[in-house]
């Protein structure tokens, strides 16, 4: 099926090419309004994931996720850029347990944690680094307090819409613009003469968080995309 990006923030990070015939590569900014691949709905979900812990990380945060989001879940939410996933970390819950190097809160405001932060310290006596387990519309609240936030739900709303027709979709870095192109072709951009990047393709990387990181890396600088028709 056929598909556009119709509703979510301006800039939503794409998951699940292993559902798609042709996408872009995971981890590539989609903007909003951009027809995206030939891909199965079920990546709205996908894409969900990839675009909440960009955001989460776009505040300043490390971002975790847990196993529970199932293999297809974790491999989105490393194509947001991730940095690990709770279960594979030296972690305790809400209390310091010998040899963890991380202690897991999950509290309801600011000052809890904080006064949970000191008492755990003061039993514990040695260093630790505090995550704190929350929802993506809470996670601002405890990112200056936290060394890691592991998100928990909370997911950004992300639409897609079925569309007749695929056009090739050429990308500027430099400016932030895709264009569309339904009629002509470019390979440079008109507003600063750099060539495109290709963002649809039918050939993409190895499924693997490698790949996902060198794509988030790549352009995790992009905050903004415009479309331009050709």
């Amino acid at each position: 099926m056929r598909l556009a990006y119709v509703k979510g923030p301006p800039v939503a990070v794409f998951a699940g090419s292993w559902r798609c015939s042709t996408s872009p590569v995971d981890g590539v900014p989609i903007a909003l309004g951009e027809p995206f691949g030939d891909c199965d709905p079920g990546v709205a979900k996908l894409i969900s994931i990839a675009t909440t812990v960009r955001y989460v990380k776009l505040m300043g945060a490390k971002v975790y996720v847990s196993n529970s989001l199932g293999e297809e879940g974790v491999d989105a939410a490393f194509a947001g850029g991730a940095d690990g996933v709770l279960e594979e970390l030296s972690h305790a819950w809400g209390e310091y347990k010998e040899g963890a190097k991380f202690v897991v809160f999950s509290t309801s405001d600011v000052a809890e944690l904080v006064n949970a932060v000191r008492g755990v310290a003061e039993r514990a006596g040695r260093p630790f680094d505090v995550l704190v387990a929350t929802s993506f519309d809470k996670a601002h609240v405890f990112v200056p307090y936290a060394d890691g936030i592991v998100v928990t739900g909370g997911w950004v709303g992300i639409e897609l819409a079925e569309v007749s027709r695929l056009p090739e979709i050429g990308r500027c870095i430099n400016c932030g613009v895709d264009y569309l192109m339904y009629s002509g072709s470019l390979r440079r951009c008109i507003y600063c003469g750099r060539r495109l990047i290709r963002v649809i393709s039918s050939t993409r990387p190895p499924r693997s968080r490698a790949v996902f990181r060198s794509v988030f890396n790549k352009y995790k600088g992009l905050s903004s995309l415009r479309l331009k028709i050709v």
